[in-house]
């Protein structure tokens, strides 16, 4: 009975996890969407949208804490709160940045930059919510291989920035202009690098809670071996 009332009470916080994952997907596809095409309301309804964001990982954190206090759970629940709390704690960044993208839309001029380059943008946005999506499905289902697959996909997240830097740097170059516009996308662009590292560090933290390890020190381990195997050649 008592076990029955600890788990209905993990699938709430999950449950509310869910919701304010699926915010933060919104967010930051509207975000991107408002940039691209100059859309002014769209922007401030995301930036209106960071607070309840905001309000939600203060409230779930509340739950978690509240919970860990009243149910004393055993080290393996334990890993699983101090998960949530971890993932929260992303997910509101993750909303921090769809905010930040859209002060740039709002304060910034319309510009015709946007419209013929904004397509590298939309597909990381595409890249990064599949990530953001798989990252809290890995942790409902306790699925570890989607949640490496979550964290290496943030290699193609780095890739397009360099492609997009490259890229807007030459514009730059080729007319000065420019310059104030091409930084725009530049800046949101860092954004969206962020975002990446926060969708692949949620995986990484649900492969501690799975198995205990660290995806980044195995990959750290990997890196450490290949320098060590090249220096003694």
């Amino acid at each position: 009975m008592v076990r029955n009332a600890f788990s209905d009470q993990m699938k709430e916080i999950e449950d509310m996890i869910n919701k304010m994952s699926e915010m933060c997907v919104k967010s930051l596809k509207n975000s991107i969407t408002a940039f691209i095409t100059n859309d002014i309301e769209l922007a401030k309804v995301v930036r209106d949208w960071d607070d309840e964001i905001d309000l939600m990982e203060m409230e779930i954190e509340e739950k978690c804490i509240s919970f860990m206090a009243r149910q004393q759970p055993v080290a393996s629940d334990l890993r699983e709160i101090i998960t949530m709390i971890k993932i929260i704690s992303k997910l509101e960044k993750v909303g921090d940045m769809a905010s930040r993208i859209a002060k740039i839309t709002i304060n910034s001029e319309q510009n015709i930059l946007r419209s013929k380059n904004g397509s590298i943008l939309t597909i990381m946005d595409e890249i990064l919510e599949n990530m953001l999506k798989n990252s809290i499905l890995s942790f409902g289902n306790r699925d570890l291989e989607l949640a490496k697959k979550t964290y290496l996909e943030d290699s193609k997240i780095d890739e397009l920035y360099k492609v997009l830097c490259r890229d807007m740097t030459l514009k730059m170059i080729e007319n000065p202009r420019i310059i104030s516009e091409a930084t725009d996308f530049l800046v949101v662009g860092t954004y969206l690098e962020r975002v990446g590292n926060l969708c692949g560090s949620i995986g990484d933290r649900v492969a501690f809670m799975i198995t205990g390890e660290r995806l980044k020190e195995e990959e750290f381990d990997k890196l450490l071996n290949k320098t060590t195997k090249k220096l003694e050649n």
